[in-house]
């Protein structure tokens, strides 16, 4: 995947190790990814996500909202955590694919993701990888697989923040003007 699609955002991640990290999970990425609608059937996203090139833009509407959380806690100057919900939401659905044989599949492309990301671990210190790979495997909150779905009590506060982000960017209901 073209990693300069997201420049402005990647720009936004202070920590030069988290964004050369989010840098090379993004190359790693199928091109195709670039072209694909953000979901198969249509149902949970608003129409330009569903549309060619709409997982690109559900992934720039997800950290827009990413950011606001960042910006309402202050993490926008200098703190890791923000980094951290910046990086996981740039990463969140990169397990996606054009096609799926079942839907369990499709259910399964975070821990698809998660897998992905785990090839460029050494690049980054244990905690901040394994919060990043928590954050991704944890996106879709209570609508995910049953592999890896906890309760939302359990998730810490950067879970919630890039599930939140990732559920409003899904919303048909808000535009952002």
């Amino acid at each position: 995947m073209n990693h300069t699609l997201f420049s402005d955002i990647l720009d936004q991640i202070h920590n030069p190790e988290i964004r050369k990290f989010t840098i090379e999970c993004l190359k790693e990425a199928p091109e195709e990814l670039e072209k694909i609608p953000t979901s198969t059937s249509g149902k949970y996203h608003p129409e330009m996500a569903n549309k060619e090139g709409g997982l690109v833009w559900h992934i720039r509407r997800a950290c827009w909202f990413g950011y606001q959380t960042i910006k309402s806690y202050k993490w926008d100057k200098d703190d890791i955590r923000g980094d951290i919900i910046l990086s996981a939401l740039l990463l969140h659905d990169t397990g996606k694919r054009a096609e799926y044989k079942n839907y369990w599949e499709y259910v399964d492309h975070p821990k698809t993701a998660s897998k992905m990301i785990a090839r460029y671990q050494k690049m980054l210190p244990e905690k901040v990888y394994v919060m990043i790979s928590l954050c991704v495997l944890h996106h879709m909150g209570p609508y995910g697989g049953k592999f890896y779905m906890k309760p939302i009590k359990d998730y810490n506060i950067l879970e919630i923040a890039v599930y939140q982000a990732d559920y409003l960017a899904s919303l048909k209901e808000i535009e952002i003007v």
